[in-house]
């Protein structure tokens, strides 16, 4: 009998994914390309002002600084719910076409082959935008039992500590996850993607070792990736910091903290547009070659319902929906071609 071909990593999956949809990589990039460009600007014009501002009043300076901030804080979360997550939507379409051994068309038509994807099963960017919402809430709800099981455990004050820190790292990874999810809702085709976001926590949460382990080890290399980028930025900062004249006027410390604040805000971008899109795919890989022939358990259906409100409104709204499919429900997850078992992380 002859042997089969080892099976890729899911690492390696991932890497293929990404190859795959390489023009999605390349909005994504052009797209936070924009957003840094944008940044550079408005940060520019409010260290102006701020320096202006600071001959009169060293008060209003920093005024500006927080403005600045926190304003460009708020109009990136707008962005981010109405125009990068439609591009981050038709980027998880597009891979989870690619899983299903579809055909996926080049260059920019991905975008558009993604984007009538979203639509055709989201409607809209808010819809999307608000499982998603829904999802994460259900997962944190997860894994707060998993903290307050661990409250009562007697451990000493390191190891506590170690847990809080785990657990915070899992939290943090949980994006992952769920646009995970997000994606079982697509691969299965089901009219009533409520329902089958429902049942893909249900999936998760029993299967869920496996799938939370790579979202936290991507997390962690995701953060070691931004470390590196932020001494990349920061190293060009520094030296025009140098190069600036030498002044402890207030006005130059405004610009100062705003070049820097620059840097930061560069490197996230850089994160997101790079390396965000792989820990997606790793993700995705994993969560589809986990629940693989595994059928959503009602008891954990219960037990969900029973802990989380999130998950609630899910099912709620998965009742008052219409599902064209009520027969494919209960259908064990299909596993993508290609992944005939389970290949490790």
């Amino acid at each position: 009998m002859q042997a089969k071909a080892p099976q890729q990593s899911y690492a390696k999956q991932a890497v293929s994914l990404i190859t795959a949809t390489l023009p999605m990589l390349g909005v994504n990039m052009a797209v936070y390309a924009a957003f840094f460009v944008a940044s550079v600007i408005w940060f520019a014009f409010w260290a102006g002002l701020s320096f202006l501002f600071a001959k009169i009043s060293p008060a209003i300076a920093y005024v500006c600084i927080f403005f600045a901030v926190g304003a460009g804080a708020g109009l990136v979360r707008f962005a981010k719910r109405y125009i990068l997550y439609m591009v981050k939507g038709a980027h998880i379409a597009a891979m989870t076409e690619k899983l299903k051994g579809r055909h996926v068309p080049g260059g920019l038509a991905q975008l558009s082959y993604g984007r009538s994807i979203i639509e055709k099963h989201f409607k809209d960017v808010s819809m999307l935008f608000g499982l998603d919402m829904l999802i994460n809430g259900t997962l944190k709800m997860i894994s707060r039992r998993v903290i307050n099981i661990t409250s009562w455990i007697p451990l000493p004050d390191g190891a506590k500590s170690f847990v809080r820190i785990l657990i915070e790292i899992l939290n943090r990874s949980l994006s992952y996850v769920d646009e995970a999810i997000l994606s079982y809702a697509i691969y299965r085709e089901e009219d009533n993607v409520w329902n089958s976001a429902r049942h893909g926590i249900v999936l998760y949460g029993q299967c869920y070792k496996p799938i939370l382990i790579t979202a936290a080890k991507v997390y962690l290399i995701g953060k070691v990736f931004f470390i590196g980028l932020l001494t990349m930025f920061l190293l060009p900062a520094a030296a025009i910091i140098y190069l600036l004249p030498d002044s402890a006027s207030t006005g130059m410390i405004v610009v100062h903290i705003l070049i820097l604040v620059s840097a930061l805000f560069a490197a996230r971008l850089v994160e997101l547009a790079l390396f965000e899109p792989f820990a997606l795919a790793y993700t995705m890989v994993t969560y589809h070659a986990e629940i693989a022939g595994k059928v959503p358990d009602p008891a954990w259906d219960q037990r969900l319902q029973g802990m989380s409100d999130s998950f609630k409104k899910i099912v709620e709204r998965a009742g008052s929906a219409v599902s064209k499919s009520p027969v494919a429900q209960l259908a064990p997850a299909q596993s993508p071609p290609g992944n005939g078992g389970n290949t490790g992380l």
